[in-house]
């Protein structure tokens, strides 16, 4: 398959690598890339937009790894070229674009698949076998926790970092903490969720909260907690909880590793998001991360843009800032399926 890259810098780096590989072992042909400024040492030529590289080297395939803001446009346009899309999350910050590429995509016969890797691996299949299975019982809640320490420059790399509407912790740092979440819920393709929020901001310099607690329900599924900060005293693998009435399942998602009471369980190697694609382009094989999986998290993404986010007080240290308490939590109302106002932390409303 002839696929062109669409943000060959930061993240996008890591498609350069991906598609170099495929390309060594015969799954894609890595033709071109669109990017704003010149990038060195590409193994393709570079194009200013995707029209102009699409009229020279017909791409089949495109990935978009570009800033979410401008995620909307460029996968309608590669869908109008006839491409199908592998686009990076977020894919789109408002329900109202989510239903213009779903639409697209439909009138076209196209597909799109979302950049959550880690719904690829091996322990997201074991753990929704599990779940489907029965062996942990009946389900009753799902909680996630994130803890990580960002310092400036994370927020100096580009110009929509830290920025309400584009970044925050729930919608980029800790977006598969959200979406893994809500697919284990079973709530992903939901419109009639409820959802309660409590961002903050501890950094008078942005406007998109660095640490956040989402409460999701809906009639007929367990609720989801979800609770994330960049200002933590430690940075930490993120993980998801699954409480049951048989047992509680601990999935660290970023290290593809999961327990059940404890055990370790073992897991099948992580499928790659691209080679998905394309296996599904040429013998139908289903998406791991389609388009029509992240409505939910796109409603909640939505809202995140235009709620509130007021200043907490923290603390620098160095080049860092420190919510002290945050830590421990951020891990409370994921074991507690509790927000943080409910847990009496000082950072509720």
């Amino acid at each position: 398959m002839r696929v062109a890259l669409v943000g060959a810098r930061g993240h996008g780096a890591r498609h350069v690598a991906n598609l170099v590989r495929l390309g060594h072992d015969g799954l894609a042909t890595f033709v071109g890339v669109v990017d704003v400024v010149d990038v060195e040492d590409l193994p393709v030529p570079s194009y200013p937009d995707l029209p102009s590289l699409a009229a020279e080297l017909h791409p089949e395939i495109v990935v978009i790894s570009s800033p979410p803001a401008t995620h909307r446009d460029l996968v309608l346009s590669a869908f109008e070229l006839g491409c199908d899309v592998l686009v990076e999350k977020p894919a789109v910050l408002s329900l109202t674009d989510f239903d213009d590429i779903s639409a697209e995509a439909l009138e076209r016969g196209l597909v799109g698949q979302v950049g959550f890797q880690t719904q690829g691996t091996g322990s997201y299949r074991r753990l929704c076998s599990l779940i489907g299975s029965g062996a942990l019982g009946d389900i009753t809640g799902i909680g996630a926790a994130g803890r990580w320490v960002r310092t400036d420059s994370y927020y100096e790399r580009s110009d929509w970092a830290g920025r309400q509407g584009d970044d925050g912790t729930l919608v980029n740092p800790f977006a598969h903490a959200l979406q893994n979440a809500l697919l284990l819920a079973d709530v992903e393709e939901r419109a009639d969720i409820a959802v309660e929020l409590e961002l903050f901001r501890c950094r008078d310099n942005i406007t998109a909260d660095d640490t956040a607690c989402v409460r999701v329900t809906a009639e007929g599924a367990p609720p989801v907690v979800v609770a994330t900060t960049l200002c933590a005293t430690t940075s930490l693998p993120p993980v998801v909880l699954v409480h049951g009435t048989l047992g509680q399942a601990v999935w660290w998602y970023d290290d593809d590793r999961l327990t059940v009471n404890d055990h370790r369980m073992a897991v099948a190697p992580s499928v790659d998001l691209l080679e998905n694609l394309i296996r599904h382009r040429q013998t139908g094989e289903p998406l791991v991360a389609p388009l029509a999986a992240a409505r939910a998290f796109t409603a909640i993404a939505e809202q995140c843009g235009k709620a509130d986010v007021p200043l907490l007080p923290a603390r620098r240290v160095g080049d860092r800032v420190v919510l002290d308490g945050i830590d421990e939590v951020v891990v409370r109302a994921a074991e507690k399926m509790a927000t943080f106002s409910e847990l009496g932390s000082g950072f509720g409303r």
